[in-house]
């Protein structure tokens, strides 16, 4: 049975911002232990300094959550 997900990560650019990037992952194996890259879900870039402090207004960190549980949900075919 395969198994969908997603992956977060950060990356540091050249101009002081941080780049969080969603990816929605695959995996053939039940329970998963390795995954595949399917395709980038969602990617949003936010200041160095703010994201390093958790400084992201309550509006943004509730954005990221939502995303994130609103992807899952589709990728499990539990909304559309």
């Amino acid at each position: 049975m395969k198994a969908n997900g997603v992956v977060a990560y950060i990356q540091e650019t050249d101009d002081g911002k941080i780049t969080l990037t969603f990816d929605d992952v695959s995996s053939e194996k039940q329970p998963p232990s390795s995954w595949q890259r399917v395709v980038l879900y969602t990617s949003n870039s936010y200041d160095s300094d703010v994201m390093k402090k958790l400084s992201l207004t309550k509006q943004q960190f509730a954005e990221i959550g939502e995303n994130l549980i609103i992807r899952l949900l589709v990728l499990a075919g539990k909304i559309k």
